[in-house]
């Protein structure tokens, strides 16, 4: 604004608020009555005396030279970076300088990558800044396509072993009879082919055809029993009933 440096305080009063306000009022009164308007640089120190004392502007100096991006993103540790530049500006009084203490706090890899960008003619803090914020949006971005594809193999995986464990073998609930499981179809196995091997016997026995008698000349089984006092169908002596013809 082309002002004076007694016109800038004034100017500068104006955007005083709250407790600065009644400071800026105490500071000008212990002036004096007869004092002349205050200079820039008196208000300059009076005011940072009062609300920036030495040991404050120390411990931002510090911070900014051990400042580390650390767990920060690149957006974090920019703000970070430039809010703190401020306070050491010997520091950081040429751009290279700046730019070489920004990429030295970033982590390793990006540092790796940086480093040499950095060299270029004409780079500037804001253009370093915004390529190492695209770096770190890239290998975002390949992260999380690597995490989806892990996903996708895992959800397929655990399907498959959803469908394989849904099915379970006849008779069987976990799919391995137990022992006494197994006893029991040992023994309904060995019933079962008794019974079918008794019922075979018996069928063929059935179906062989009976000898003819050399005797009556009839087919019969057992002992001839024509010309004997006993009963044909039952054998028995004295049978009441006739010899069958």
């Amino acid at each position: 604004m082309h002002s004076l440096d007694t016109e800038s305080v004034e100017l500068a009063s104006y955007r005083l608020r709250d407790a600065a306000v009644y400071w800026y009022i105490a500071w000008m009164s212990s002036r004096g009555a007869n004092a002349p308007p205050p200079m820039w640089k008196q208000f300059v120190d009076a005011f940072l005396r009062q609300y920036f004392p030495p040991e404050v502007h120390r411990a931002r100096v510090d911070r900014f030279l051990t400042l580390r991006q650390g767990n920060r993103s690149v957006r974090e540790y920019s703000l970070q970076c430039n809010s703190l530049a401020r306070y050491a500006p010997t520091i950081v009084v040429e751009m290279e300088d700046r730019v070489h203490r920004f990429v030295a706090g970033l982590e390793p890899l990006l540092i790796n990558e940086c480093s040499t960008t950095a060299l270029l003619d004409g780079m500037d803090i804001a253009h370093i800044q915004a390529y190492t914020q695209n770096l770190e949006d890239q290998k975002g971005q390949q992260s999380e396509d690597l995490n989806e594809g892990q996903s996708k193999r895992a959800r397929s995986s655990s399907q498959l072993e959803d469908v394989r464990g849904s099915f379970r073998p006849p008779h069987s609930v976990t799919g391995i009879p137990s022992p006494s499981q197994r006893l029991s179809y040992s023994d309904s196995s060995r019933d079962s082919r008794t019974s079918s091997f008794q019922y075979q016997r018996d069928s063929a026995r059935m179906r062989m055809p009976l000898p003819r008698c050399s005797q009556c000349g009839r087919a019969h089984s057992g002992r001839c029993r024509q010309g004997s006092d006993v009963c044909y169908t039952c054998g028995v002596l004295d049978h009441e009933g006739l010899p069958e013809e």
